[in-house]
């Protein structure tokens, strides 16, 4: 090795050292935090990063975060939509308004806003992890929601709602949780002296900023963020235990928080019955195989699939995304092929719309067996006929029928529902 190659490894481990980075463990991700000022208080993100590079991580942050902002108002908001667009984000983190989340088990909040933000998320890359940054609970619980619901009165009251409400965003959605609250918790609990809370009673001081940056870079980085040099300007003792507190509270139970589940895949598809077959869809952006019984292959993620010939056929999808993860699914559709006579065989059967949702069979002997499909191939009731005339009530709509009796002769045609 040359004077050149040596004083630059030597220049690398001083910085290693002066860091307290290890350089065969860094890690390099991106992290993009949607909330409001409980996200943005102190720059808190900014917090996360420079906790993160002084040990040796690089990760790149990106805040859509206005003051009082609900994960409703969200949705619609531009700057939100064109941050998520912005790159293939490593991590999205979503936090509810401060009350909002504590309300989700007792039926207070609807969490169509959280899947929503979710479903954006995937659709930019689906190898993205959304996490739910997991509150605490007001200083003396919360007053405005206490009378309509008796656990927010008090501060362990409201915290449990929150522990269980970012639980369930979690898991319907397939995200991790950060669990900020639960740190908080430890701190009140143990740590009374350190003052977590702005005069306010919910707001975060420098000290619950601080302590929310290190259960992130835990949650996150999956590693203990305890002998951080960065402190932010807090005292060395206290930013000790706030360290200690947030890796022990997320590294001691990952699998409460959702930490040890891979971000799995999904084949399933949708389909839809056209003049030709059947049109498959599936919104991955990676590689996808598809095999119908018929003999047919695609790669496409919308493939069509045409039959010559009514039957049963099974359609296999496997699907290996941008992430590294494979799922496969198979579903088997029942095809009546458009354009068949309305008589078959058994020609004497007269299948007629009567009323509305009200189908007249005629022309039966007794016990065949009657199947309505939907367009899609997909069997919408099955039922034995009667001698002579019966009638079956129906959805709606166009639909394709078959009649077959016990030695497999059959008729198929169409009826139009009223």
């Amino acid at each position: 090795m040359g004077s050149l190659a040596r004083r630059t490894l030597a220049t690398c481990l001083s910085a290693c050292l002066l860091f307290g980075a290890d350089p065969l463990h860094a890690q390099f991700t991106s992290v993009l935090f949607i909330g409001n000022s409980y996200t943005s208080g102190n720059d808190m993100p900014e917090t996360f990063r420079q906790l993160a590079l002084s040990l040796g991580d690089t990760v790149n942050v990106g805040v859509s975060a206005p003051g009082g902002f609900p994960l409703s108002l969200h949705v619609n908001h531009a700057p939100t939509a064109q941050a998520i667009a912005s790159q293939p984000w490593d991590f999205v983190v979503l936090q509810e308004q401060g009350q909002m989340g504590a309300l989700i088990t007792v039926g207070a909040l609807n969490t169509w806003s959280a899947w929503t933000l979710s479903n954006a998320i995937e659709s930019n890359y689906e190898c993205t992890y959304p996490v739910f940054f997991m509150t605490w609970g007001w200083e003396n619980g919360a007053p405005v929601s206490c009378l309509s619901f008796p656990s927010m009165c008090t501060y362990d009251g409201m915290q449990q709602n929150l522990r269980e409400g970012y639980l369930q965003l979690a898991n319907d959605n397939n995200g991790y949780v950060a669990p900020v609250g639960m740190a908080w918790k430890r701190v009140r609990d143990d740590h009374p002296a350190i003052d977590l809370y702005q005069a306010d009673g919910n707001h975060p001081t420098a000290e619950g900023s601080y302590l929310a940056a290190c259960v992130f870079y835990c949650t996150v980085l999956k590693q203990s963020c305890v002998g951080a040099p960065f402190i932010a300007a807090l005292p060395q003792a206290t930013a000790t235990i706030l360290q200690d507190i947030a890796s022990s509270t997320v590294l001691d139970s990952l699998g409460t928080w959702n930490l040890n589940v891979a971000n799995g895949t999904d084949a399933s598809f949708t389909t839809n019955m056209g003049t030709d077959g059947i049109t498959c869809y599936h919104p991955g952006q990676g590689a996808h195989d598809w095999i119908c019984s018929n003999g047919e292959t695609s790669t496409s993620n919308n493939p069509t699939f045409t039959f010559d010939s009514t039957g049963t056929y099974l359609i296999t999808h496997i699907y290996s995304d941008p992430c590294g993860n494979t799922d496969t699914i198979a579903e088997s559709f029942d095809i009546i092929v458009a354009g068949i006579a309305d008589a078959g065989p058994l020609g004497a059967y007269q299948v007629n719309s009567v009323g509305p949702s009200l189908v007249e069979v005629t022309g039966g002997k007794g016990n065949e067996v009657f199947t309505i499909f939907d367009l899609q191939g997909r069997t919408i009731l099955t039922r034995r006929l009667e001698a002579d005339r019966t009638w079956i009530h129906c959805p709606p709509g166009l639909h394709l029928f078959r009649i077959e009796d016990a030695d497999g002769i059959f008729q198929n045609g169409k009826v139009l529902v009223e």
